[in-house]
């Protein structure tokens, strides 16, 4: 699978989207190919970022049982610790709940990377451009995707997220709480026509943090992957992991089970989801070393997700990695 881009390069896009229609391919694996040639073709300044610490750990998939319960997912010695906030409605104390799903994980993407320009992040001038900028169509009603994207809003802004890097050699941790956004991200009023906020400011120790851990995404990745937090989630752990390995590592199932955080009933349900969803994050991550076997995943030393040039798949394209490969195949 891994070898798209560079079937991509010698073959061009409209020769394998056309064998791919002969032979009756499914609709996801044009998709699969679309993406792949999209990511292949982006400009170099067009970056997404997203913390470290929520590239190592995320969010839960789906919602907790309770809104009281705190959120722990652990990677190595590395913990990303979720407490819940609460506002006042109607006179009465409510627990809001940690943020979950994907519209959590876009918003995050979202005011991350407009963060690493300025602390203060515009949110255009109103909820519906907003919520488009995200990528996510603007439905109204209970199951809509106004409801669901303001209340994640609301959950990330009253949340304390706790970063905490063990020292396994000295027995002590580094440990950070921090509040992401200064006062709140209230979005109900702007849905009842009070006035929506066209900026929030992220609080100045989250954005110095940022600044210093912020990694670098591709933005049509995160925008083919929007619809699974898995996905997204491998996708931005790999980006993470990938460019610092040093030699290859195999991971067992069960500790990426541990890790990712989803609800399955056994480790090999897990890895036959792994399995089916791996393919479009690879899609989408041109150069990533990783295959799967009945073991775990193996992952090697590989480019970044957004490498420092990019190629421009047109009828003219040339670059020193389509020669590479062509001396590689003679070889």
């Amino acid at each position: 699978m891994a070898d798209i881009h560079e079937q991509l390069l010698l073959r061009g896009f409209e020769r394998m989207a056309e064998e791919a229609r002969a032979r009756n391919a499914s609709r996801q694996e044009l998709r699969r190919l679309a993406a792949a040639r999209a990511v292949m073709s982006a400009y170099e300044d067009d970056i997404s970022y997203l913390h470290a610490g929520f590239c190592l750990a995320g969010l839960p998939h789906m919602r907790p049982e309770s809104d009281e319960t705190r959120w722990v997912r652990s990677n190595g010695k590395f913990h990303l610790i979720i407490t819940p906030g609460a506002v006042v409605n109607d006179g009465k104390v409510r627990v809001v709940g940690v943020p979950y799903g994907a519209k959590a994980r876009l918003i995050l993407v979202y005011l991350m990377s407009e963060g690493v320009k300025a602390r203060t992040v515009s949110l255009g001038k109103s909820m519906t451009a907003w919520i488009r900028s995200l990528g996510m169509p603007v439905t109204g009603g209970p199951r809509g995707s106004i409801r669901h994207i303001r209340e994640q809003a609301l959950r990330i802004s009253r949340c304390q997220f706790t970063f905490q890097w063990d020292d396994l050699e000295t027995r002590e941790s580094l440990i950070q709480d921090q509040h992401l956004v200064e006062g709140g991200l209230h979005l109900w009023a702007a849905e009842e026509g009070g006035i929506f906020p066209k900026a929030i400011t992220l609080t100045q120790q989250f954005y110095e943090h940022l600044r210093n851990h912020a990694v670098p995404l591709d933005p049509r990745a995160i925008a083919y992957l929007k619809g699974s937090p898995l996905c997204l989630d491998v996708y931005v752990w790999l980006a993470h992991r990938l460019p610092r390995l040093e030699r290859p590592l195999e991971i067992p199932w069960a500790v990426l089970m541990h890790q990712f955080g989803a609800a399955y009933r056994s480790t090999a349900a897990f890895a036959y989801r792994m399995k089916a969803i791996l393919p479009d994050v690879l899609a989408v991550y041109d150069g990533a070393r990783v295959s799967a076997s009945g073991r775990g995943l193996t992952i090697a030393p590989s480019p970044p997700a957004v490498p420092s040039s990019r190629v421009f798949l047109g009828p003219r394209a040339a670059s020193s990695r389509l020669r590479a490969i062509a001396g590689q195949r003679r070889a």
